[in-house]
């Protein structure tokens, strides 16, 4: 999967929600995933070639890497969050 999808479906999940009426139960479980897409579309733009021709790639492939595994972490504690909110109620 091409990552920057995987930040438009991050960016939507929370669209879909307030559409189906469950993201007030857990807005804050979705607020954590809109902000993992929001990590995903940086992690996207570090993966550009715009940095390979300034000769920076090794610093942008790190940059990359980083707000993938920031993106990652907070999709997981969003979706984590959002069982939790939604099995109690």
């Amino acid at each position: 999967m091409e990552l920057y999808i995987l930040a438009l479906v991050c960016l939507i999940a929370p669209v879909f929600a307030e559409y189906a009426k469950i993201r007030k139960k857990a807005e804050k479980a979705f607020n954590w995933i809109a902000v993992a897409g929001v990590s995903f579309v940086l992690a996207t733009a570090f993966s550009i070639a715009f940095w390979t021709e300034m000769g920076i790639a090794n610093i942008a492939m790190y940059g990359a890497w980083l707000f993938q595994f920031i993106g990652w972490i907070f999709v997981l504690f969003g979706a984590i969050l959002a069982i939790v909110t939604l099995m109690k109620k």
